[in-house]
């Protein structure tokens, strides 16, 4: 069995009063300034915001000529950003599904850890 790392799952805030969806490092929300939040996982497949191609990649990237990185956001409203698997026939509004797994070492060789997303 497999411990789960709380780094491994999308976690967003929801505020109480309002309803808003931010990210959880807020400590109040950004339209009341309400304080009560309920955690709210991200759940399900996700779909295609927007995206870029990142044709110069900062140097913990440097085994890659470029790469997609894309904004999505899940079927319960929680967003994120992250690689996309893939550059070929990219659409805003297609299905994805996230997959987490290293991405790179960073500059002093430590491996990183982070979401990618796999069009379906």
């Amino acid at each position: 069995m497999r411990l789960v790392n709380i780094e491994e799952n999308i976690f967003w805030r929801k505020c109480l009063n309002c309803g808003l969806l931010q990210h959880n490092t807020h400590i109040r929300c950004l339209k009341c300034k309400n304080d009560d939040f309920e955690t709210i996982e991200a759940s399900g497949t996700c779909k295609l915001l927007t995206y870029t191609i990142l044709k110069a990649p900062p140097a913990e990237f440097r085994d890659k000529v470029s790469y997609a990185l894309g904004v999505v956001e899940f079927e319960n409203g929680v967003k994120g950003l992250g690689q996309i698997t893939t550059q070929n026939n990219l659409q805003t509004g297609m299905t994805l599904k996230p997959i987490y797994r290293k991405i790179c070492e960073n500059l002093d060789g430590k491996e990183v850890y982070a979401y990618v997303f796999e069009p379906v």
